[in-house]
């Protein structure tokens, strides 16, 4: 199983940035080995690369930010589950969410949320 996690730098001990398009790297997570088997550096604005990495990856899920409405919808359409790590660092984000102790990014910054209100965080 693999498992996506974008991170501020190439480092294990780096942090989940804030949003997923804050994000200057995504590692894609070898979670039977335990090891990195691939780190990715940004390449588009919007990180739809990112997001199509994970699907190239087969990722069960992604540790990101909470999402724009385009790799959101992306992945989600896609079947990854999308938790959010922000601020915490990469190895601690995964450890939690092998705990199964992060949230669920559910909807996209600024999307319509629960019963249709908006609970996208600020920018």
């Amino acid at each position: 199983m693999k498992i996506a996690v974008t991170c501020e730098n190439m480092e294990i001990n780096g942090l989940v940035p804030k949003t997923f398009r804050d994000s200057e790297f995504l590692m894609i997570i070898d979670a039977d080995k335990n090891q990195i088997f691939k780190i990715y550096g940004k390449q588009d604005p919007d990180n739809m690369v990112f997001a199509k990495k994970v699907l190239e990856h087969d990722c069960e899920a992604i540790i990101c930010g909470p999402m724009e409405k385009e790799p959101f919808e992306l992945l989600a359409d896609a079947g990854v589950t999308r938790y959010n790590g922000s601020g915490r660092k990469v190895q601690k984000a995964y450890d939690y969410m092998v705990r199964y102790q992060l949230p669920w990014i559910d909807e996209y910054i600024g999307g319509p949320g629960k019963g249709g209100h908006s609970h996208g965080e600020e920018q």
